[in-house]
C-alpha cells in the first residue's frame, strides 16, 4: 500500500489550480445571474483551499495565511491581463475565507481530537 507523506498538500494544490483556472477564465457572455455573491464564492473557494493543508497539521497556521493569502493577492494581480478586473474587495473576501478555513480546521481538530498524520 502506497502512502503519501503530505495528502493535504497535494489536495490544496489541486484546489488551489482549480481556483486559479476559474479566476482567470475570461468572464463568460451568459448573463447568469448566480444566487451566491461573488464575494461568497471567494470565501468559500479559500475555506475550501486551505482545509485539507490545515488538517494535515505539517505547516504552521500562519505560514498557510501568508501563502493562501500570496497567492490570492498573485490571482488579483494578474487577473486584468486575462480579460478580468482584480478588485481588492475580492483579496478581502480570500483573505476572510483563509481565516474562517483556520477557524474551521482549529474546531475539526479540537472535536475530532485528530492527531498527527505522520503515525508511521
Amino acid at each position: 500500500m502506497i502512502t503519501y507523506k503530505y495528502k493535504g498538500t497535494y489536495l490544496s494544490l489541486t484546489l488551489a489550480f482549480i481556483v486559479l483556472f476559474f479566476s482567470l477564465k475570461p468572464p463568460s457572455e451568459d448573463n447568469l445571474d448566480i444566487l451566491i455573491s461573488d464575494k461568497l464564492l471567494h470565501c468559500i473557494a479559500y475555506i475550501l483551499l486551505v482545509l485539507p493543508v490545515l488538517l494535515e497539521r505539517v505547516y504552521s497556521q500562519l505560514f498557510v495565511f501568508i501563502v493562501a493569502l500570496a497567492f490570492g493577492g498573485f490571482v488579483e494581480l494578474i487577473q486584468p491581463f486575462f480579460g478580468r478586473e482584480a478588485d481588492i474587495m475580492d483579496f478581502f473576501s480570500n483573505a476572510v475565507g483563509i481565516l474562517f478555513g483556520i477557524i474551521i480546521a482549529q474546531g475539526c481538530l479540537l472535536v475530532f481530537k485528530i492527531n498527527l498524520t505522520h503515525k508511521r
